[in-house]
């Protein structure tokens, strides 16, 4: 039971890695295209939310481990603890669902 609960800590460790350095980059990254020969041209902020919104499922997925592998819910301060075990899951979550509202949006325009 020791291994699982070492190998989903690196797992989740690596994917809050990630979502540190998406979110660095959504902030602090130029307006420039990140491409600017590609067919659709993105700025470096949008490809960072692009990357957050594919990896909101295994980044859930690994909170959700690490949230029980861990034991948090027996922990002293539990709600502390699982919000900030499961932000960096939120993070990626509010960012699939910005991407999916702005195709919500353009799919409506282009229909009226």
């Amino acid at each position: 039971m020791r291994w699982l609960k070492i190998l989903t800590n690196i797992i989740y460790a690596i994917g809050v890695f990630h979502v540190l350095c998406f979110v660095g980059i959504f902030l602090f990254a130029p307006d420039e295209p990140a491409n600017p020969d590609a067919m659709l041209p993105l700025t470096w902020s949008e490809n960072a939310v692009m990357w957050l919104a594919v990896g909101s499922i295994p980044m859930l997925l690994a909170c959700i481990a690490a949230f029980y592998c861990n034991r948090i819910q027996e922990s002293e301060h539990t709600k502390r603890n699982a919000i900030l075990i499961f932000l960096p899951g939120f993070i990626c979550l509010l960012c699939a669902l910005i991407v999916l509202g702005m195709i919500a949006v353009g799919f409506a325009k282009h229909n009226l």
